[in-house]
């Protein structure tokens, strides 16, 4: 019977086959098996996001409501709930 263990553990890629590990791993030695998932390090803020957002909306001819329309809805919406 073979006992499996699994280690998270995050690292750095300094070449092509080499991982520098952040800690060190309870195994001395041995083969292991190596899942590598990459981790972004820089994430865009809401500003970013909205703006790339806006900007595909844009390329394919979206065009969002006007004022008047959402007032409009939003009026329509109200007085439907007396009924």
């Amino acid at each position: 019977m073979t006992t499996q263990n699994t280690y998270v553990v995050t690292g750095t890629m300094s070449d092509e086959q080499t991982v520098v590990l952040d800690e060190p791993l309870p195994i001395k030695e041995g083969r292991v098996r190596l899942i590598v998932e990459t981790i972004g390090e820089h994430k865009r803020s809401y500003s970013e996001v909205m703006a790339a957002i806006r900007e595909r909306q844009r390329l394919r001819g979206y065009e969002p409501p006007t004022r008047e329309e959402v007032d409009a809805y939003i009026q329509a919406e109200r007085d439907s709930w007396g009924e």
